[in-house]
């Protein structure tokens, strides 16, 4: 009964041991402005607005650490692209544009089904005796903070100068907000997708704003499957390769 309560205490621990995630993410992503897709109210912020040839591929990497077992904080750098046009759309101004942006951020998520096992006691171990992995699926919900800077291309088509104003460039804030999903391979692997909504403090992500009739700031959302790795943490809490640079320099 020792052994059972010593092995069940010395797993539920053994999350401290891997705290440092890393990974690669691929999917697609698509921008909602003031040309083509836009971001109102009426069209559920976009949703209504998705357009197959207006989505784009998305790459991006991040770094995860595990506050605890419900808790993480996520920094990510993300690329995508974004197009739109107004043309056979109910604003048809001949508009138009293609955008290059990147984003960094960072987010807080929460794991409302842990990936931690939920069993306790006995039902920990499978039928030879071993303890069972992690559990195979977790799901979170995350809040952050991160900016986006965007370089653009544009075909104005017909506008008023009074009204329209454009940039080639532009940076802005952004809060990113949704929920995810892993699924685990084994200790090291996991893979995972995540869908993100951007909500920008800007006009401008897309590069154009008309002055007098626009009401809601840009978003924008990334939608990705990931490639995660689970990198060994010391009793330090630093990684493992880490550690050992440390201590070949004295630290």
């Amino acid at each position: 009964m020792l052994l059972v309560a010593f092995s069940t205490n010395s797993y539920g621990q053994r999350w401290k041991l891997v705290r440092y995630q890393v990974g690669i993410g691929f999917g697609t992503t698509q921008l909602f402005g003031d040309i083509g897709g836009t971001a109102s109210k009426e069209n559920l912020y976009g949703l209504k607005d998705i357009k197959f040839d207006e989505t784009s591929l998305a790459v991006g990497g991040y770094a995860r650490y595990k506050i605890n077992t419900l808790f993480s904080v996520k920094a990510n750098l993300n690329y995508g692209r974004g197009k739109g046009t107004d043309l056979n759309s109910r604003n048809d101004r001949g508009r138009s544009y293609k955008a290059n942006f990147f984003e960094f951020s960072g987010q807080y998520e929460y794991y409302f089904l842990s990936e931690e096992p939920r069993q306790r006691s006995a039902a920990m171990f499978n039928k030879n005796g071993m303890i069972n992995n992690y559990s195979s699926i977790s799901a979170y919900a995350f809040i952050g903070v991160g900016v986006t800077y965007s370089i653009l291309q544009h075909e104005k088509g017909t506008y008023a100068p009074a009204i329209d104003d454009y940039k080639s460039t532009n940076i802005a804030p952004v809060i990113p907000f949704g929920v995810g999903a892993k699924y685990v391979i084994d200790e090291q692997w996991f893979i995972g997708a995540e869908f993100g909504y951007r909500y920008a403090l800007s006009d401008y992500v897309e590069g154009y704003k008309q002055t007098q009739s626009s009401e809601f700031n840009d978003i924008y959302y990334f939608f990705m499957f990931t490639a995660n790795y689970r990198l060994k943490t010391t009793r330090r809490n630093i990684p493992l390769f880490m550690d050992r640079k440390f201590r070949k320099f004295g630290y």
